[in-house]
């Protein structure tokens, strides 16, 4: 299906102002490309965010709607959409198990189109980060990835710090005990390929240039508690390919204004850092 603009959105205005146009592409996806300013376009680099679960394009609480246009006063087109059988993007008749694959090279090519990028910045928060992670082992096309309370893995040190605090309070560990069995847990509704996979993903991402921010939030506690954890990637986690951040007081959803502003600041940074000049490790407590 060819790509149909639908009428742009009206022009808004925060620093080096665009403007935002929606689109219909692929097999009936929809989107919207936030735009730069013409002065302030760094043409070649795009970030495309997909949506996660039942939410919407939006991201919660906006936060995707806010994150593409601090993004675009850096300079950076950003397409935001709905992934197939999720908001605005129906299942396509053909739905196949390699359908999130055709969707992606679909949002790829209506955004090379449409801004003249070439290399593209794939992610989002919690399955839109597993997502991401999975289909860029297989698109050469996506340079770097944004994560987002994506994979994890337990480590001898997330037992020791979940464990005792648990201990002390007969209450939590109960409740723990009674639903270690039972399937609640948030790391069981998402798409992790094992640690050895996710090691070797890592290490061909970054072999062929690519680079990662990961981001984790104490919403990601059932499997994540510790900056360190990183690690678990491999030795590619302690190279210039991966910048990772711990922010413990920030819940899943980045509920609170303060730290959707502090994520647009860190993926703004990191995005100049790792695609406009040699970049280096950082690792944020």
């Amino acid at each position: 299906m060819n790509a149909q603009a639908l009428p742009p959105a009206s022009p808004w205005q925060s620093g080096s102002a665009g403007d935002e146009s929606a689109h219909v592409f692929g097999d009936g996806l929809v989107g919207v490309i936030t735009r730069p300013g013409a002065d302030a376009a760094r043409g070649d680099v795009a970030v495309i965010l997909l949506n996660a679960g039942l939410v919407q394009r939006s991201g919660p609480h906006r936060g995707s709607v806010q994150l593409a246009r601090s993004l675009a006063t850096r300079g950076f087109a950003v397409l935001r959409f709905d992934q197939s059988g999720l908001g605005d993007s129906p299942v396509p008749a053909n739905a196949g198990g390699d359908r999130r694959g055709r969707e992606l090279a679909a949002a790829i090519e209506l955004l090379a189109r449409e801004t003249g990028a070439s290399r593209f910045v794939v992610g989002g928060i919690c399955s839109a980060a597993d997502t991401a992670f999975r289909l860029a082992a297989t698109e050469q096309r996506v340079h770097g990835l944004l994560l987002l309370d994506g994979p994890g893995y337990r480590t001898p040190g997330w037992w020791l710090r979940y464990l005792p605090p648990r201990l002390l309070q007969p209450r939590k560990l109960w409740s723990w005990w009674r639903q270690r069995g039972s399937g609640v847990d948030m790391a069981n509704f998402r798409d992790f390929p094992s640690r050895g996979e996710a090691v070797a993903r890592t290490q061909a991402f970054a072999a062929r240039g690519g680079r990662m921010l990961l981001v984790y939030t104490g919403g990601a506690y059932r499997y994540f508690n510790h900056a360190g954890q990183v690690r678990c990637f491999g030795r590619a986690a302690r190279s210039p390919a991966v910048t990772s951040a711990y922010w413990r007081d920030c819940d899943h959803t980045f509920y609170l204004a303060r730290d959707r502003q502090r994520l647009q600041a860190l993926v703004g940074d990191w995005l100049e850092h790792a695609f406009t000049q040699s970049p280096r490790s950082s690792h944020t407590p």
